[in-house]
């Protein structure tokens, strides 16, 4: 305990001041009587002859002592730690940085039985109780946490209001929330001058780092909003399509379901195709974790599929999930390639199974008429060298393999046995592809191009990007048919780079609730506008760069459902849309039930540990003493009405003769 104003205790002088008044006696009261002649037989000694006495060990005394002791002591102004609060007792000192980390990721979107509200209302309403308590000087930090983290800040009344105001209106992003994110970021923002709290507001469904706890800096307050008896839920949380086996042309759907509760639930599972059912069956689904697959064969033509469970559980929108196969309109933002090939098996097997791919094959005398045909967003030519005129006027980017020689790629021999020499380990067109150990078979070895070589061998390039009449181009030099390539897991991931790289992006089959998108737009686009589902349409610009245009990201899919995205010109006018769904379904986020070693990691924080110093919470004792000084007067005030303790008066005897 320290004072604030040493110089309040001078007023502890009142204490002898009150000893000395009642060590004197009462000064007699003159009272006339009859005669004095039994008052001097009585009291020999006159009264007035004693004046001084010992200290009178009353409880009147005491009180009054007790009094002064705590108006002099509340004029010191005494402060203590933050001990006090463990006993209700809130007063304080000095301002305060309180900063609230506010859960906002999909499985805050429960509705817990007992209350009716959603984990992240509950978590909200308390949020705005801590920030009410705020005064002037406090300072205050939200930090909203889910996929991605977004950071409020007040730092005066009116700040604090509008603070407030935001928080009635935020809605979880959902996805994944990433505290150890929040806590690196609310260790930097501790302020030396201000006793820094920090709240997490959570369902305890999350996890965190231990060593990122101990070194935030400031004890972390949990508050658990989560209601373990809600934890059981069912959910679907992986859903995807991709090409049948037997037929490329159909499509099969994938479906995960999984079972968070402690007891086997067996639950009707219905699959419709745009909007007509096409299955349903009764699922047992294992308890604590337990999972379940499901593959169903899809009717030619679906556009969209989707799954659900009929089934009633804290968590309802993590119980369908829905998956876009083909875009369906002539303008939509399909990513359409044209495979030129006589033996396109391999290539056109990786190519169907891109998210949204409409893979047009031709073969090597139909290019002129496809070209003429359609507009493609990406070119991949197999064994097929066009006449550059062609190209030129299409502008398309281009996926060269195995070209002939000829007047675009002149030959200067053979490559009889390829062996891998260098390679570009860091280029994004071969990241996650492993080529050790493939063998690339007899390779044309062509001249010395302007582009940039990213694997090869000491005799020539065997994968290169390069410029072709205008438009961008990788080349991969040797025959798939001579290479073991096709068989390697390496190819399926070396192909998807080269088509990220050189097409716009193709819109998702599904993404996850909360996860941001990226999308790049095709060349002629300035502007994406994207409408979720029961929301305004958000319009974003297109930052010019390459052939294709920048890059868009959206982060706000923190709603599931079916979301639209429109691309527009210059002039605003619409060149292309598509659809694409957000499903609630996660493994994680699904599984409601709490951390169990998150209170015991989040208690290794402790104040100073990132500051260098402690930052001890300081609660101010002076209201206490005064209330305490003020319950002391009514009491001395009681005693010295009753008789029993008031002080005796003497009287002092005049006679009237």
């Amino acid at each position: 305990m320290s004072l604030l104003l040493p110089f309040g205790l001078l007023a502890l002088l009142a204490v002898p001041l009150i000893v000395v008044l009642h060590m004197r006696n009462t000064m007699p009261r003159t009272r006339t009587v009859p005669t004095l002649r039994f008052w001097l037989a009585a009291q020999p000694a006159p009264v007035e002859d004693v004046r001084w006495r010992r200290p009178p060990i009353t409880l009147l005394l005491v009180l009054q002592l007790l009094i002064a002791a705590a108006v002099a002591l509340a004029l010191a102004q005494p402060v203590t730690s933050r001990a006090l609060a463990a006993l209700g007792i809130t007063s304080r000192s000095g301002p305060i940085h309180l900063i609230v980390l506010l859960d906002g990721s999909t499985s805050m979107t429960a509705t817990d039985a007992a209350t009716g509200a959603t984990r992240f209302d509950t978590a909200r309403g308390i949020a705005r109780t801590r920030l009410a308590s705020l005064r002037e000087g406090d300072v205050a930090t939200l930090l909203l946490m889910g996929t991605h983290l977004t950071t409020q800040g007040a730092t005066d009344a009116a700040s604090l209001t509008l603070l407030r105001q935001r928080l009635d209106e935020l809605e979880p992003v959902g996805g994944r929330a990433d505290l150890n994110a929040a806590l690196r970021l609310s260790g930097s923002l501790l302020l030396p001058d201000r006793d820094d709290q920090i709240v997490l507001l959570t369902d305890g469904a999350i996890g965190v780092d231990a060593s990122v706890a101990a070194a935030t800096g400031a004890a972390i307050e949990l508050i658990d909003v989560g209601d373990l008896a809600a934890a059981g839920n069912l959910a679907i949380v992986d859903l995807a399509a991709g090409s049948a086996p037997a037929n490329p042309e159909l499509f099969e759907l994938y479906a995960r379901v999984m079972n968070f509760g402690p007891v086997e639930t067996t639950v009707p599972v219905a699959l419709t195709g745009d909007g007509l059912e096409i299955d349903r069956q009764m699922v047992p689904i294992p308890p604590n974790g337990g999972a379940v697959e499901l593959i169903w064969p899809l009717p030619a033509g679906t556009r969209q599929a989707t799954v659900a469970l009929d089934h009633a559980d804290p968590l309802a929108a993590d119980n369908e999930a829905a998956v876009m196969l083909r875009q369906g309109a002539e303008r939509a933002l399909a990513l359409k390639i044209l495979l030129v090939s006589d033996a396109p098996d391999a290539l056109y097997r990786v190519l169907t199974a891109i998210p949204g791919a409409q893979v047009t094959t031709e073969p090597g005398s139909g290019l002129e008429a496809a070209l003429a045909a359609a507009a493609y967003d990406l070119i991949v030519l197999e064994r097929v060298t066009p006449a550059t005129a062609q190209l030129a006027q299409s502008a398309t980017p281009l996926l060269v393999v195995a070209p002939p020689p000829g007047e675009l790629f002149p030959a200067e021999g053979t490559i009889l046995e390829p062996e891998l020499s260098h390679l570009r380990a860091h280029d994004p067109l071969v990241s996650g592809v492993d080529l050790a150990g493939v063998n690339f078979g007899e390779t044309t070895r062509f001249a010395a191009s302007a582009g940039t070589e990213i694997a090869g061998t000491a005799e020539g390039p065997l994968i290169s990007r390069t410029t072709i009449a205008g438009a961008p181009a990788i080349v991969l030099a040797f025959d798939l048919a001579r290479s073991n390539l096709p068989r390697r897991v390496a190819f399926p991931i070396l192909i998807t780079n080269a088509v990220n790289e050189l097409a716009p992006s193709s819109l998702p089959a599904a993404m996850p609730l909360g996860d941001p998108l990226r999308y790049r737009p095709r060349a002629a686009a300035t502007s994406v506008r994207i409408s979720p589902p029961g929301g305004e349409p958000v319009e974003l610009a297109v930052a010019a760069g390459g052939v294709t245009g920048g890059e868009v990201s959206y982060v706000n899919t923190g709603r599931a459902g079916v979301y639209t995205i429109t691309e527009l010109d210059a002039a605003g006018a619409d060149i292309g849309s598509g659809r694409f769904v957000v499903n609630a379904g996660h493994e994680r986020e699904s599984d409601l039930r709490p951390s169990p070693a998150l209170a015991e990691t989040v208690a290794l924080a402790r104040p100073g540990e990132a500051s260098g110093g402690p930052r001890a919470s300081q609660t101010n004792l002076w209201p206490l003493l005064i209330v305490a000084a003020l319950v002391l007067l009514v009491l001395e005030w009681t005693a010295n009405l009753l008789p029993r303790w008031r002080p005796p008066i003497y009287h002092s005897p005049v006679s009237r003769s």
